[in-house]
C-alpha cells in the first residue's frame, strides 16, 4: 500500500453507510467470534445469512461489516472494469414481522459484495488507499472511488448516506 499525494485534493474517495433493512440471521458463520466478543477484530464472516425485517428498495444493504447487492447491481458492476471486490452467495430470509408487514413485497436475488481493498479514514479525509474501487475502512465502512460511485448510483440508492473523502496530505 502506498500513500496518494495530490497537490489540490482533487483525488475523492466516497463513504457509503447503505441502508440497514436487516442483520445477521442464525445461520451467519463468523470464523473468529471469540476474538470479535473480546472486541479484539473485527468479524470474519465466512456465511452470510441476512435477515429481513424491512427493506426500503435500496440495491445496496449493509449489516457491519458485511454489504449485500441486488443482483442487477452486481451485474452492473461486473459489466463494469471495477476492481477491489469479490461477489459472493449470501443466505436471505425475512422474518415474521417482515411478512406481515408488507406482505406484497417479493424480494431480488442478492449477492453479497465483499470489499477486497482497504483505505484509513480519518473524519473527512483518507490515506493509504489501496487504489481498488471497493475499500473496507479501519472501522468496517464501504469506501468506494469514483468510478464505483458512478455505476452505483445508477441503480436505486435514495436511503444510502454518501459522504465526500479528501486525500490527507502529510
Amino acid at each position: 500500500m502506498r500513500e496518494i499525494r495530490s497537490v489540490n485534493n482533487t483525488l475523492k474517495l466516497y463513504e457509503l453507510e447503505p441502508e440497514v433493512a436487516g442483520g445477521f440471521g442464525e445461520n451467519t458463520v463468523v470464523s473468529n467470534y471469540d476474538a470479535v466478543r473480546a472486541k479484539q477484530e473485527r468479524a470474519v464472516v465466512v456465511h452470510l445469512h441476512y435477515e429481513f425485517s424491512g427493506w426500503l428498495g435500496d440495491e445496496i444493504l449493509e449489516t457491519t461489516p458485511c454489504f449485500i447487492i441486488t443482483e442487477s447491481l452486481a451485474c452492473s458492476i461486473q459489466k463494469s472494469d471495477l476492481k477491489g471486490y469479490i461477489l459472493d452467495d449470501v443466505e436471505i430470509s425475512v422474518t415474521e414481522e417482515f411478512e406481515e408487514l408488507y406482505p406484497e413485497i417479493v424480494l431480488p436475488k442478492f449477492w453479497r459484495i465483499i470489499p477486497q481493498g482497504t483505505v484509513e479514514v480519518n473524519g473527512k479525509y483518507f490515506r493509504n488507499w489501496s487504489e481498488d474501487d471497493f475499500c473496507l475502512s479501519q472501522k468496517s465502512v464501504l469506501v468506494v472511488s469514483e468510478k464505483a460511485l458512478a455505476v452505483l448510483k445508477k441503480n436505486k440508492l435514495d436511503y444510502c448516506d454518501i459522504t465526500a473523502l479528501e486525500v490527507l496530505n502529510s
